[in-house]
């Protein structure tokens, strides 16, 4: 099949990618900037040579280029928590999947991927989450954005449209095209600080994202469209649990204070504030608080029958991840602990 992907210079769509160039397909790739992307398939040995220079946006130019194409995943986003960028980054999102998921519907394309996110299914107060949750009602722009598209794709598969979405929980894995949010959370956990506090997380591989995204795209479409959602998560991880897998992982001792919830979400307001006077960077905010502290487990049953999905365990997630961090210089070998250490030392001398 030949497939028009959005998203192939960030984690999701990289990963996705690649998964399919290995299974024989073809790739159309929309970017607005090729160049790291080709850097990067190129390092992969997976290189692309179709690609479309144009804003996600542009609905004309979107669909000329998914002319010919047997299947779309939409993973694009944009990602910011700058007060002065609410705007765009709403825009930009809620556009973007307008101009692309419409096209493919409006082309008759018939295996249609879009990337949602776990985290527009949290309300605070939830005991769990499977694909039945109704969606959350968060604030900040880039969580609205996702929920508000969220809710335009939901109505175009009521009306017939074969679209699958997948929701997946934080993200992290090797091979990170840009430090990715989760991947960037690992690196502050063996660095900084782990924090114990209430309720729990959930990770999940960037290549069992990517696995599911291949496999949707290669089934026939559903009877019934508005079933085929999938939220894509690993095993849930109280924070104590966490902080004791990254120690056997890493064999070396995390600094893992005890940390009340209600405190981070003092935190997280306070930074929402601050943010108001002195735009900065980071994650911290409202939502995000909300979400280290309140998380519920949140169920993949679905993904794993109907798609036959098998995550990796989460040991081994966490060892890759944590050895591609130092790897690639996001960390240092000190921090990633004499277990990964003694990995890498072994991978230098086959």
């Amino acid at each position: 099949m030949k497939i028009f992907l959005t998203g192939a210079t960030g984690f999701v769509g990289a990963h996705t990618a690649r998964e399919l160039l290995a299974a024989g397909h073809e790739l159309r790739l929309l970017a607005r900037n090729p160049d790291a992307a080709r850097a990067y398939f190129a390092r992969h040995d997976a290189p692309v040579s179709d690609w479309v220079v144009a804003d996600m946006r542009d609905a004309d130019a979107v669909r000329d280029a998914m002319q010919g194409c047997d299947g779309v995943l939409h993973a694009a986003a944009a990602v910011s928590l700058d007060p002065r960028k609410a705007q765009q980054t709403y825009d930009n999102n809620v556009g973007g999947m307008e101009a692309v998921v419409g096209a493919a519907c409006a082309l008759g394309i018939r295996r249609i991927v879009y990337v949602s996110s776990l985290s527009v299914l949290f309300s605070p107060g939830l005991a769990a989450i499977d694909e039945d949750t109704p969606l959350g009602t968060p604030h900040d722009a880039y969580a609205r954005s996702k929920r508000d598209a969220d809710v335009r794709v939901r109505a175009l598969q009521a009306q017939g449209h074969p679209i699958s979405i997948t929701y997946p929980s934080a993200i992290i894995g090797p091979d990170d095209p840009r430090l990715s949010e989760a991947n960037f959370a690992i690196t502050a956990f063996l660095t900084q600080m782990l924090p114990r506090t209430s309720t729990g997380i959930q990770f999940v591989d960037v290549r069992d994202v990517a696995r599911a995204h291949r496999v949707l795209l290669e089934r026939e479409p559903v009877a019934d469209p508005a079933t085929a959602r999938y939220i894509l998560s690993g095993r849930y991880h109280r924070w104590a649990e966490l902080r004791d897998v990254l120690e056997r992982v890493t064999g070396r001792r995390l600094f893992a204070p005890r940390v009340p919830g209600a405190l981070l979400r003092v935190f997280g307001a306070g930074a929402d504030l601050a943010r108001r006077v002195v735009p900065f960077g980071g994650s911290m905010n409202t939502e995000s608080m909300n979400i280290v502290t309140r998380w519920p487990d949140a169920s993949a049953d679905r993904a794993r029958s109907d798609l036959g999905i098998a995550f990796r365990p989460g040991e081994v997630t966490f060892h890759d991840t944590i050895r591609w961090l130092a790897e690639a210089g996001h960390l240092s070998a000190a921090k990633a602990g004499p277990a990964i250490q003694s990995t890498m030392q072994i991978r230098e001398t086959i």
